[in-house]
């Protein structure tokens, strides 16, 4: 059982500061007024990890992660769920519902039946086609990354729009929201972490290292180097692309970005770029709120 947890507070600890909770909570007190009633369980599946939190209103209440292993059965995922939201008392009776985001798509049906067997819901897909509050100005919408959707929809709730999302994990993906909520499309490319696991593993010389907030702009060895080159590297990309995607839209574009990595780019950017922990989770909670009042209907 391979597991990381660490809690997320209540009142906002952690928060971008721009997010406007008082504009994403008017998308919550109508959910409210077609009768939800409490917290919900949100699921994100991610190539590298599943993360799993219990959501009220826009506030985490708890959350959690576990290892993405793809062989896993619904009786398995069942009984590690179980196990984790015992130690955050976990009441299924004050579980409203839930919400499932994938990358992994062979997980999918697994994790929604282990949820529903601990819960009683059945979990709510996330896609384009359910009520994401934006329109989708791109090729193949149905192709498109849940976890995208996801950010795209906490962006356009409570962030100033336009706004360009960055999403530091496997991959870095890049979205990119308009002030009329049009989701223009975006940027794929590899994480930071995919990146220097692939040089390392191709070249004879170049070590493994994990990322960190680099003490100098120019390397001095060859840890340094690769470190530099990578956090810089990426630092860089992200503001080019920012203030390219800012010219072509002809206005001042908002640039958040999430995902456990940011904290250490983030210092080593220019630009203004608010950082958002929990980003995708708000998207999930914004989502399941435009959506469960019609599910019932």
């Amino acid at each position: 059982l391979i597991y990381t947890c660490y809690y997320t507070t209540a009142d906002g600890t952690g928060q971008g500061a721009g997010f406007d909770n008082a504009r994403a909570a008017g998308i919550i007190r109508q959910r409210n007024a077609n009768g939800g009633r409490g917290m919900i369980l949100a699921i994100d599946i991610g190539n590298t990890n599943i993360c799993i939190g219990g959501l009220e209103g826009m506030n985490s209440l708890f959350s959690f992660r576990m290892v993405t292993r793809p062989n896993c059965t619904p009786d398995e995922y069942t009984a590690e769920l179980r196990f984790l939201l015992r130690r955050f008392q976990f009441n299924p009776d004050e579980c409203e519902g839930a919400i499932l985001c994938s990358v992994v798509p062979a997980l999918s049906n697994a994790l929604a039946e282990a949820v529903y067997r601990l819960t009683g819901h059945e979990p709510l897909r996330v896609g384009h086609a359910i009520d994401t509050g934006l329109t989708f100005a791109i090729d193949a919408p149905e192709r498109l990354g849940q976890d995208r959707i996801a950010d795209a929809a906490a962006a356009a709730a409570g962030y100033p729009l336009p706004c360009m999302t960055v999403d530091l994990g496997t991959a870095t993906t890049y979205n990119v929201i308009d002030a009329q909520r049009r989701f223009l499309g975006g940027f794929i490319v590899p994480g930071v972490l995919t990146s220097l696991r692939a040089i390392s593993a191709r070249t004879a010389q170049l070590p493994p290292i994990a990322p960190e907030a680099p003490a100098r702009l120019i390397g001095k060895n060859t840890v340094e180097c690769l470190n530099g080159g990578a956090v810089f590297g990426t630092a860089a990309m992200l503001e080019g692309l920012a203030d390219r995607v800012e010219a072509e839209l002809g206005a001042p574009l908002t640039v958040v970005a999430t995902g456990g990595l940011a904290p250490n780019i983030l210092p080593c950017c220019q630009r203004d770029v608010q950082y958002d922990a929990d980003l995708l989770f708000k998207g999930l909670a914004v989502l399941y709120a435009r959506n469960a009042g019609k599910r019932e209907k």
